[in-house]
């Protein structure tokens, strides 16, 4: 038995963002030791590490995001268009889609730090 979920995106630290709800399934899941898969595709890898889920809530965006993250030790497995690769790997994945160019530093009280 396996639980299998859809992401909105899979963070450079192998954490996932995904429908609210989803992380009490993977809590539920680790409790009584079944393993998580994360399915995305590889344009749902994120090469920014969120730090505060308060700013994506005043990013610009016009309406409030209905979004949960939870951390990458309930997650198992990610498996992308390519292969599955275990959470501490997304990193090194991330670096082969993305330039050093395209992240973006912000300020320490900012969403994402690099």
């Amino acid at each position: 038995m396996k639980v299998i979920v859809g992401v909105h995106a899979v963070t450079a630290n192998g954490g996932v963002i995904a429908p609210v709800g989803m992380d009490m399934v993977a809590l539920a899941a680790q409790k009584f030791a079944v393993p998580v898969v994360v399915v995305a595709g590889i344009h749902k890898l994120c090469p920014l590490y969120p730090e505060n889920p308060e700013v994506i809530r005043t990013a610009g965006v016009g309406k409030v995001l209905r979004l949960h993250g939870f951390w990458k030790q309930l997650v198992s497995l990610v498996i992308t268009d390519i292969r599955g690769h275990k959470p501490s790997y997304v990193y090194r994945l991330i670096a082969d889609y993305y330039s050093s160019q395209d992240y973006v530093r912000y300020g320490k009280d900012a969403l994402f730090k690099l």
